[in-house]
């Protein structure tokens, strides 16, 4: 595959920035997340099922980036479950042009932020943990 073919199939533009519907709390919550860990390039809330609630950042088609983080996170979920690790907290891909952290908000959503490939893991984790909290206290 050609680097126009690469391209063309991106969901992720790290040099633009957008922001999706949501109600406003949950939108204050990912500016708030992305405020204290610069970072997050692009910071979403997509319900179980992988409709987007709400996104920040640079995300060129936030459903489909929400429906394929829902399904990593299902399938994540159904290993820990059959390996008998218990409940999954949360995910972590480490890749060469960044990195996806997810983790569910409550039983209802799911947290997923992209980030720069040398992220402050320890900052990242904390401030995810508290704005999943926040998020499913709002849902």
């Amino acid at each position: 595959m050609d680097k126009a073919s690469v391209e063309s199939e991106s969901l992720f533009e790290p040099r633009q920035s957008m922001s999706t519907g949501g109600t406003e709390e949950v939108n204050s919550v990912l500016a708030e997340l992305n405020r204290f860990c610069s970072d997050i390039q692009l910071s979403m809330v997509s319900t179980q099922d992988g409709l987007t609630m709400s996104a920040l950042g640079a995300v060129i088609d936030p459903d489909q980036v929400g429906a394929m983080c829902t399904e990593l996170l299902t399938v994540c979920n159904k290993a820990a479950k059959q390996l008998e690790r218990g409940e999954l907290e949360q995910m972590f891909l480490q890749c060469s042009n960044g990195c996806l952290f997810l983790m569910p908000a409550g039983d209802q959503a799911v947290l997923a932020l992209m980030t720069v490939p040398n992220v402050n893991l320890g900052m990242l984790i904390i401030e995810a943990q508290r704005a999943a909290s926040e998020i499913n206290k709002l849902l």
